[in-house]
C-alpha cells in the first residue's frame, strides 16, 4: 500500500510540472510589439548653405583701411580691406610713362624703314634699267656695278631697320607686361568680397602689417541657411532627402524654424560637428543638412536641436 501512495505522488508531481511548463506568460502589447520610430533628434549647427568663408590677404603690406564693418552686408567685388600701395602706384606710373616714348620710337623706326624701302625699290629699278643700257653699250660697266652696289647697301640698311622695328615692338611688349604686372600687384592690395554676403568678424586693425595668406576675418555668403546635424548610425538609413524638420531652441525648447532635408551623406564617420567638446564617443554618424525656409532668422553658428520627421 505504501508503494501505491509513492507512485501516486510521483505522477501528481509530473502533472504539476507539465502544467507549469505549458503555461504561457501573459505579456502586454508594449512588450511584444516594438515602438515605431517616427522622428530623429540631433544637435545641429546653423551655417550658410555655401559655407563659412575666411578672408585671406593676397599680398604683404600695411592695412590702409578696413572698408566694411562687422555685420555689414556687401556686394560681390566690394573692397573689404585696402593695403598701402603708394610705392607700387609710383612704379606703375613710371612704367606707363614709358609707353608714349616707346610708341614714338616704333613710329620713327617704321618711318625710316619705309623711307629706305622706297630708296631700295628705286635702286632695284635703276639696276634693271642700267642692265638694259649696258647691254646696248649706253653706259659703262662701272656705272652698272655702282647701281648694284647701291641696291645691295640699301637692302642691308632696310633689313637692319626692320630689325630695329621688331626690337622696338618687343620693348613695347615688355613695357606692357610690366604695366600689367604692376596693375596686378596693386589689385592684390585690395581684398574684395567673393560673393554677396555679410562680414562676420575681423581679426585685424588699421595699421597692422599682414602677409600673403594671413587670415583677416570671416565672411558669410548670401543665401539660404542650413542646419548641419549628425544622425546616429542606428537611424541613419531611415533619413532621406525631402523629409521635413523642425529647429528647436536649446534655450527654451521653442520651435524657431523649419526646413527640409537636402543632403544625406553616403557614408558613416566619427562624430565631428562639435569636436571641440571633451567627449569620448565611438559611435558613428551620418552628416545631414536641412535647408531652412527663407523667412527663418537664426544666428549663424547657433547650436540648436533638429527634429527630422521620418514619415513626412
Amino acid at each position: 500500500m505504501k508503494k501505491v501512495y509513492q507512485a501516486m505522488i510521483i505522477v501528481l508531481a509530473f502533472a504539476m510540472l507539465a502544467s507549469c511548463t505549458n503555461q504561457k506568460p501573459d505579456l502586454t502589447e508594449e512588450e511584444t510589439v516594438p515602438a515605431k520610430i517616427d522622428k530623429v533628434v540631433g544637435v545641429a549647427k546653423i551655417e550658410p548653405e555655401k559655407g563659412l568663408l575666411y578672408i585671406y590677404s593676397n599680398a604683404n603690406g600695411k592695412i590702409l583701411s578696413i572698408n566694411a564693418e562687422v555685420n555689414e552686408i556687401v556686394k560681390q567685388e566690394a573692397v573689404l580691406v585696402s593695403l598701402e600701395n603708394a610705392t607700387d602706384a609710383a612704379q606703375l606710373n613710371v612704367e606707363e610713362s614709358k609707353i608714349l616714348t616707346q610708341k614714338a620710337s616704333i613710329r620713327s623706326t617704321e618711318i625710316n624703314a619705309n623711307a629706305i624701302l622706297s630708296e631700295l625699290q628705286k635702286a632695284k629699278e635703276d639696276v634693271v634699267l642700267n642692265e638694259q643700257l649696258f647691254a646696248a653699250k649706253a653706259i659703262t660697266e662701272q656705272t652698272l656695278n655702282d647701281s648694284k652696289a647701291k641696291a645691295s647697301k640699301l637692302q642691308i640698311e632696310y633689313q637692319k631697320q626692320l630689325s630695329d622695328v621688331e626690337q622696338a615692338k618687343n620693348k613695347m611688349a615688355e613695357i606692357n607686361a610690366s604695366v600689367q604686372y604692376q596693375q596686378t600687384v596693386i589689385a592684390s592690395k585690395q581684398i574684395k568680397a567673393p560673393f554677396d554676403g555679410k562680414v562676420l568678424q575681423w581679426d585685424i586693425y588699421k595699421g597692422d602689417y599682414v602677409t600673403v595668406g594671413q587670415k583677416l576675418g570671416q565672411y558669410a555668403p548670401d543665401g539660404a541657411l542650413i542646419a548641419k546635424t549628425e544622425v546616429d548610425e542606428l537611424y541613419a538609413e531611415k533619413v532621406k532627402t525631402g523629409m521635413k524638420a523642425d529647429i528647436i531652441s536649446q534655450l527654451n525648447g521653442e520651435k524657431i524654424g523649419e526646413g527640409e532635408v537636402v543632403f544625406v551623406a553616403g557614408f558613416l564617420k566619427k562624430k565631428s560637428l562639435f569636436s571641440d567638446e571633451n567627449t569620448v564617443e565611438d559611435r558613428r554618424v551620418k552628416e545631414v543638412k536641412v535647408r531652412l525656409k527663407p523667412e527663418t532668422q537664426i544666428a549663424i553658428n547657433n547650436r540648436v536641436d533638429c527634429i527630422i520627421y521620418l514619415n513626412k
